[in-house]
């Protein structure tokens, strides 16, 4: 009876453990799936349709590097660059080619391109930015290069420590840009000539990225891989405070990151600055101290506009936020792990790309969607027709349109460049 008793205990525990060992790693599993799941598009309806205005090639791309690379725009004309070196200047109303640079130190000659024998690479990846009437990138290879805004004319390169991936600043005279490795150097924008450099300390493990520093106020604002917001003096370089954005909590690596990669918006008195697992936060400029966090996680670039600040987050949400209070105003959590891009204003909307391609367009007041575009898979104007028969074609938003006036302009991985409009 004993023997019994006991057997019956032990098949009972062995059930139950079976069924809690299941139970359990079926909330693994769906943990699991819930985080790499990404969403499905829903049909929407679309009350305007996109219109394309003009396409054209900018040269080769970025392919899958990872980039920062963004379109710039002065006037009539708009900036775009590859990877490689290739620097062309448009007029941003009808796409008409105003001048081509490339920056490479060898560059190609027009046999090697049609020999497709084009391998050296300036490694382009941060900028574009535009300002004293030149127009500023860094590269993965440490180094910011100056050219004309008229003629597209290389005037400087200036070797700095650490590949430049996000865009240089401008502001009170100087050019300022930040590297992977920690550092922040102010420079002459006529002749590179370095003012000063401060550096921070990295963490081994951090995000593929860094923060576009903001020139504002006689400071430097930027963000860095330890969850901070620093200020240092313009005139000087030392550090004038810093706020803490972010703090580690988590026990894996990832869960451990606390990046701050977005650019400084100086909005007033307030900075405004986001953090990967971390928050979204409002600080006084002069003080550095925080008047509001809200729990916030992204990589990507804030939007402010009338009030109003627009972020994706790392899930692939879209946030607007009452600026003054921290208050959200609407998410829409209809691109969930589909890799968007910074949020943009244009018109009455917010537009952000995805890993696909796919460009949605927000109405603003309430974040619903109401047009969507995707570039076609063939362009059989020009020349387009016969390139794509020997290039993979990509065009997958990897940065954030640019607005201006009544055109959007959109720059794919394979270096095409398309102005849209949004009746």
């Amino acid at each position: 009876m004993l023997f019994n008793n006991m057997k019956s205990s032990v098949i009972k525990l062995a059930l139950l453990t079976t069924l809690s060992t299941s139970m359990l790693m079926g909330c693994e599993t769906t943990e699991e799936n819930e985080a790499t799941r990404i969403a499905e598009l829903k049909p929407i309806n679309i009350t305007r349709d996109v219109e394309v205005e003009w396409r054209e090639q900018a040269g080769s791309g970025v392919e899958n590097y990872f980039s920062n690379l963004q379109p710039a725009i002065v006037g009539d004309v708009i900036f775009a660059a590859s990877r490689k070196g290739e620097v062309i200047a448009y007029n941003k109303l009808t796409g008409d080619t105003v001048w081509e640079t490339d920056t490479r130190l060898n560059a190609p000659s027009l046999f090697d391109k049609l020999t497709f024998d084009d391998k050296e690479t300036d490694k382009l990846s941060g900028g574009i930015t535009a300002a004293y009437k030149n127009i500023y990138i860094g590269s993965e290879n440490g180094e910011v290069i100056a050219l004309s805004q008229e003629s597209g004319e290389l005037l400087w390169r200036q070797k700095v420590p650490g590949e430049v991936v996000s865009a240089p600043d401008a502001g009170d005279g100087w050019i300022a840009t930040s590297t992977a490795s920690g550092h922040v150097i102010v420079m002459h924008p006529d002749s590179g000539e370095v003012r000063w450099q401060s550096e921070t300390s990295v963490p081994a493990l951090s995000l593929r990225g860094t923060s576009s520093p903001t020139i504002e106020s006689g400071g430097v604002l930027v963000g860095t891989a330890t969850g901070k917001l620093q200020v240092m003096l313009l005139d000087q370089g030392l550090l004038a405070w810093e706020a803490q954005i972010a703090v580690v909590k988590g026990t894996t690596e990832l869960e451990r990151l606390i990046d701050v990669d977005s650019k400084p918006v100086v909005i007033g008195a307030d900075v405004y600055m986001i953090a990967y697992n971390g928050n979204l936060a409002a600080v006084d400029i002069q003080s550095g101290r925080v008047k509001w966090k809200r729990e916030y996680s992204s990589y990507r670039n804030l939007t402010f506009d009338a009030g109003i600040i627009y972020l994706t987050d790392a899930k692939g949400f879209v946030t607007a936020v009452e600026a003054s209070t921290g208050v959200e105003k609407w998410t829409n959590n209809d691109f969930y792990n589909r890799r968007l891009s910074q949020p943009v204003v244009y018109k009455d909307t917010i537009v952000v790309g995805d890993f696909e391609g796919y460009y949605h367009f927000l109405d603003k007041n309430s974040g619903v969607e109401i047009s969507r575009y995707k570039l076609d898979d063939w362009d059989y104007s020009g020349f387009r027709w016969f390139v794509s028969w020997f290039t993979s074609e990509d065009r997958r938003a990897y940065t954030a349109p640019v607005a201006s006036e009544e055109l959007l302009y959109i720059q794919t991985r394979d270096g095409e460049l398309t102005a849209l409009r949004l009746p």
